[in-house]
């Protein structure tokens, strides 16, 4: 399988391109593995608590993971809202996009959340290599339902086709996976993107792990641009770290 070594296509959806904004593109469009103001490791990076270019930092940002549960030499970026709403942009026009079947398009639009539904954001991202985990914390009415939807994914919509007229054809696959038993319910899905780029056909495996706690979501996304696998045993024992962390943090 080809490597991919530019940013993430913005077909393999909303959420991912949200998470990765920070990570894959800066303002000058630099990855952040070669930005020079990107930090070079988790003990250089920002806490996730302090104040973002956006303004205030978040109420949720205590409750964001620490920089060292991303493992060492991870290089850990706090992401605003506005960055989130930014990249969430990146996706195609919902106007625009054709979801084959139209019984998919539910699981599908459930990865390309509204930013601005929400009462509250707070977000950080950990880059090693060429994987990127991401965790957001989201409250507010409009989290309910988050993970029934995310755990009905699989069944309802196994293999979804997106297209659209400017960004052309993808397919999405989706695939339960194993998680522990979490707050007022857990889910995570495998889902990989798989769209031809540059006369090749480019497969990018994502997972999404959502957790209620009363009106909160912790969301959690690990995406792999290097042609590698996530660890599906290792993304659910964080999913659970991140659970636990804000909980403690956040009651």
């Amino acid at each position: 399988m080809p490597i991919l070594r530019r940013p993430l296509p913005v077909l393999t959806a909303g959420l991912a391109c949200a998470l990765l904004l920070g990570a894959c593109s800066g303002g000058n469009g630099s990855t952040a593995g070669s930005s020079s103001s990107s930090p070079a490791s988790s003990e250089a990076s920002p806490s996730p608590s302090e104040t973002t270019e956006a303004g205030a930092a978040s109420p949720l940002q205590p409750g964001l993971l620490p920089a060292e549960a991303f493992g060492e030499g991870a290089t850990v970026v706090p992401l605003s809202r506005d960055q989130l709403e930014q990249g969430a942009g990146l996706a195609a026009d919902p106007e625009s996009l054709t979801i084959t079947p139209e019984s998919c398009a539910a699981a599908v639009e459930g990865t390309q959340p509204r930013i601005d539904d929400y009462d509250e954001v707070a977000a950080v991202s950990a880059t090693t290599g060429g994987t990127t985990t991401a965790e957001v914390l989201l409250q507010g009415e409009a989290t309910a339902g988050a993970v029934d939807a995310l755990a009905e994914a699989p069944t309802n919509c196994p293999e979804a086709t997106l297209s659209s007229p400017e960004l052309g054809e993808a397919k999405v696959t989706f695939e339960a996976l194993e998680v522990p038993d979490l707050g007022d319910g857990a889910a995570a899905v495998r889902y990989t993107t798989t769209l031809t780029q540059g006369g090749q056909e480019v497969s990018i495996p994502t997972l999404v792990g959502v957790v209620q706690d009363g009106d909160r979501a912790i969301t959690l996304l690990t995406i792999a641009t290097d042609g590698s696998q996530p660890d599906a045993v290792a993304f659910a024992s964080l999913l659970e770290q991140a659970f636990e962390v804000q909980a403690e943090a956040l009651g």
